[in-house]
């Protein structure tokens, strides 16, 4: 009968710097030289999705960001892997933009992990994240995101699963999904609380 009207209130929109990319296909590449300034001429979106930022930039970023009220999401490597990194953030923005069920990655579920960690590794494979998480001592693992790509077998998605869970910590949580067209082997997103 009647179909319900979308907003632009509806509408996600993420901006995505990256240093080695010149675009993206789902939500709005800024090249990150240009990014504090279009966020200063009134380019309005929900998160920043970015990798590669000196320290200079990043506070002066994360100044901008907060007096907006847009949420930086920062994405780094322990192995300052920029290709790891890169397929995570497209990965995320795809899966986030996608109808592809299940639907049970949002924003708000990377915006958390955010929220509490001092630091988001990424991982586009499933031995470098454990790996990662059996030998670092930066902290605790707060929380993570990972989704399977291709045909990853349920028995798969749930051992993997279970043996990134060993390495968190008691309160934290992992939000897992299948991403079909995900690039690479997988999508790991780590949250770590230093010093925990």
């Amino acid at each position: 009968m009647f179909e319900p009207a979308e907003t632009e209130a509806d509408v996600l929109k993420i901006a995505v710097s990256l240093p080695r990319r010149e675009a993206v296909s789902n939500g709005d590449f800024i090249p990150l030289e240009k990014l504090e300034v279009s966020l200063s001429e009134g380019a309005r979106f929900d998160a920043v999705f970015v990798s590669g930022l000196s320290p200079e930039q990043s506070q002066s970023l994360a100044q901008r960001c907060a007096d907006l009220d847009v949420d930086l999401i920062v994405f780094e490597s322990p192995s300052n892997h920029v290709s790891a990194i890169e397929d995570v953030v497209i990965n995320m923005t795809d899966k986030l933009f996608s109808d592809e069920m299940p639907d049970n990655i949002d924003l708000i579920d990377i915006r958390y992990i955010n929220q509490c960690s001092d630091c988001l590794f990424a991982f586009n494979n499933k031995a470098s994240a454990l790996y990662f998480l059996e030998e670092q001592d930066l902290g605790s693992v707060i929380g993570g995101v990972y989704l399977a790509h291709g045909n990853t077998e349920l028995t798969e998605f749930e051992t993997t699963n279970s043996e990134l869970l060993n390495h968190f910590s008691d309160s934290g949580f992992l939000c897992s999904s299948f991403h079909y067209f995900g690039r690479s082997e997988c999508t790991i997103l780590l949250g770590i609380k230093r010093g925990g």
